[in-house]
């Protein structure tokens, strides 16, 4: 079982040809590697799914975890992934150092580090070898300052030895060192994140008000709760006191991916796993942004589907979709947790989107 450790909760694993023999899936528990060969490169996506698993399944994915390799001409496809059910996704990596100034005095700069921070300003520096720029990055309440995962963050997150990029445009007033006035600033450091997390409570730290979420997408996370955070249990107002281990819950909040915790904003006691929702038809359109919502009816009745920052969004072909393409009339599946006629979302997938070609 060496090879099958961190993969326990693995459910099911589809490995069939597709129209193509170019193209293939492999489905285990809440992951799904969708195969693309592109003449000796072979692609990856993470997908949803959520079946029974059979032992020969099981021999499969010990296999591909051993590094084995099939072909889709016999049907099946083996990829060397072990280990997905208790690891994050890894981060980008850091920019390359760049620095761009143009004619008209619009500045990009990428890869500097933060020497010092004060309440609107930024000082940080690029360097090649001996060679050093140190720059002044002013920002005001026009700076869109962000994450590294993109969302908005605030300036106090900033901090000195944190790599940055930033553009704007160059203040030529300045006569020291060259000053920017940044319409975008980027902390590439900052590893957060908002997420919707599903999983069952291993623990309970009544002093501290946190507690320990086991989840198959990021493994153990510390939840942080505070006076603020709202705690629910069948749509009634509840409290951090109503936990206990064992609990199925659903976390709303900010996730630090360095320090694997999350800041929970919203605490959904749930009386059922998460599943998977088929069948639907599309009656109101969600927004073209996440997050957002739409009204799905799955047979008699109307469902609202809570679309998270981190949802999954699919065409049938199972690579990523733009909300903006759902049409009233689609038929929908979704995977997700749900309570009466609201289901929050992991996974939403358009059934009747165009395949890419």
């Amino acid at each position: 079982m060496g090879a099958l450790e961190g993969v326990r909760d693995v459910r099911f694993v589809r490995l069939r040809r597709r129209t193509r023999p170019s193209t293939g899936f492999i489905e285990f528990g809440l992951l799904t590697v969708y195969v693309i060969i592109e003449r000796s490169n072979v692609k990856c996506r993470s997908l949803i799914t959520s079946e029974p698993l059979s032992f020969m399944q099981k021999k499969l994915i010990q296999y591909a975890a051993l590094g084995a390799a099939g072909a889709l001409a016999t049907g099946a496809m083996l990829i060397p992934f072990l280990g997905f059910a208790q690891q994050s996704p890894e981060p980008r990596e850091t920019p390359p150092l760049m620095v761009n100034i143009s004619a008209n005095g619009r500045v990009l700069v990428r890869g500097a580090k933060v020497t010092s921070v004060a309440t609107s300003t930024v000082q940080a520096q690029t360097s090649w070898g001996p060679f050093a720029i140190t720059w002044t990055v002013v920002t005001d309440g026009a700076t869109e300052i962000l994450r590294r995962q993109g969302g908005a963050g605030p300036m106090s997150e900033i901090a000195i030895g944190n790599i940055v990029s930033f553009e704007g445009t160059l203040d030529q007033s300045a006569a020291t060192q060259p000053t920017v006035r940044a319409k975008i600033l980027r902390n590439w450091s900052v590893e957060k994140q908002r997420i919707n997390a599903f999983g069952v409570i291993q623990g309970v730290a009544s002093t501290t008000q946190s507690f320990i979420l086991n989840t198959e997408e990021r493994g153990s996370v510390t939840v942080l709760t505070t006076a603020a955070t709202k705690f629910t249990r069948q749509n009634a107002t509840t409290t951090f006191a109503a936990l206990r281990a064992g609990d199925v819950v659903s976390v709303h909040g900010l996730w630090d991916r360095g320090a694997n915790t999350l800041q929970a904003d919203w605490v959904k006691i749930r009386n059922e796993q998460r599943r998977t929702f088929e069948g639907g038809r599309l009656k109101t359109l969600p927004g073209a942004v996440k997050p957002t919502s739409m009204i799905v009816t799955f047979g008699r009745f109307d469902y609202t589907v809570n679309i998270a920052e981190d949802t999954s969004v699919l065409g049938r072909d199972w690579l990523p979709a733009n909300l903006a393409g759902f049409m009233v009339g689609h038929h929908i599946r979704v995977y997700g947790a749900g309570e009466g006629t609201v289901i929050d979302a992991t996974v939403v997938r358009d059934m009747d989107l165009p395949a890419r070609r």
